[in-house]
């Protein structure tokens, strides 16, 4: 694939001598019908929801390293073809094709969404298609509510009708190879018995000792989320995207679904991706010592060959509301993995606190009539 930074734009609005209208915003349509194409995750093709129609994708390469100079941000360019929404709600902005009209946000499903400014900045480089069609998404959430003991029954059995909403999310990668020199101040526990006849007592203390060492490894695909919706905690709990995996962005793949504008730059992704490696090789430094007790690691960290990728990830974003309150939950698009919240019953909640109250009287009532 082509490096973002290395597209030459002509003075007719070409990149490369193809039509930059046509790369950024084709529109799908089926061939038997006219009516719009949509990514279906189970075929692999775009489909027609009307007649049933499909169309093959068109072939493209893996997503490809981009380098990176740290706080140079380059590669910027226009989005053209698309236009951007932004939620007065959660500030959300969200990306569409520009035919094509947006009611709810599709993070809060808040109804107050306006058209923004023009998209600039990066373009993403990469694509990971859902692999999660929206037919499952129904049967995940009920085996997910059905692990969740205080769940009501009665949201259970309406599953199938909770609305949501196919998104991709931005995400940076970042490979790293990194050399690092330490010193390390580190303790272990030993028990000495001092004092004699009734003071006679057993004490820990620590013995004390300092290292210094190197140690290298190389980092692949470090994900940071850039997004405004979702945090870097909700991404490690979605167990992460398999990036590896991912291919050149295309447009094909957005077809049926939102995307969302990155919320954070590459640079502050870059500083946040360093902090993750740093912490990955502190712990590694301190499993080479059987320590009980860590005073402090100096870390003299070098990153070398940066390269970077900015990925659209997929999720599933549920918003619904029951007993007159809104709850959130998201779905890994890739791997089925979800998390959320959920509202709690309080006739089970009931139930438990009376079984509970019944066995306690019942220990009560053993205590009194064979010990007491």
């Amino acid at each position: 694939m082509q490096d973002l930074n290395d597209t030459q734009f002509a003075a007719d609005g070409t990149v490369d001598g193809e039509s930059a209208e046509k790369l950024h915003s084709e529109i799908y349509k089926c061939p038997n019908c006219g009516n719009f194409l949509y990514y279906d995750p189970e075929s692999r093709k775009l489909k027609c929801d009307y007649c049933g129609g499909v169309k093959e994708l068109e072939a493209v390469e893996d997503a490809s390293e981009l380098s990176y100079h740290e706080g140079v941000e380059e590669g910027f360019e226009k989005w053209q073809g698309v236009k951007s929404v932004k939620c007065r709600s959660c500030g959300a902005v969200t990306l569409l094709p520009a035919y094509e009209v947006v009611v709810n946000c599709p993070f809060c499903n808040a109804s107050n969404v306006v058209e923004s400014d023009e998209i600039d900045g990066l373009r993403p480089n990469g694509i990971l298609p859902f692999r999660i069609s929206k037919k499952e998404v129904p049967n995940i959430f009920c085996k997910w509510l059905r692990s969740k003991a205080l769940a009501p029954g009665r949201l259970k059995k309406t599953a199938d009708r909770q609305p949501c909403s196919g998104v991709y999310v931005p995400v940076f990668t970042f490979d790293s190879d990194v050399d690092c020199d330490y010193k390390i101040h580190y303790g272990k526990h030993y028990t000495v018995t001092v004092g004699s006849g009734k003071n006679r007592r057993t004490e820990m203390r620590t013995r004390w000792y300092t290292d210094t060492d190197s140690i290298s490894n190389v980092f692949n695909d470090v994900q940071i989320e850039a997004s405004k919706s979702i945090t870097q905690k909700n991404l490690e709990k979605l167990g992460g995207f398999d990036t590896d995996n991912s291919v050149q962005y295309h447009s094909q793949f957005l077809s049926g679904y939102n995307a969302e504008r990155y919320d954070k730059g590459l640079d502050g992704s870059w500083q946040e991706a360093k902090s993750v490696m740093q912490n990955s090789l502190r712990a590694m430094i301190v499993s080479r010592y059987n320590a009980d007790v860590v005073d402090y690691v100096d870390m003299d960290c070098r990153f070398a060959d940066n390269t970077y990728k900015y990925v659209l990830v997929p999720i599933w974003v549920f918003n619904y509301f029951y007993s007159n309150k809104n709850y959130a939950c998201i779905i890994n698009g890739r791997s089925g993995r979800m998390i959320g919240k959920y509202p709690k019953s309080g006739l089970k909640i009931g139930g438990i606190a009376i079984a509970v109250a019944a066995a306690i009287a019942a220990i009560v009532l053993l205590y009194f009539k064979f010990i007491a």
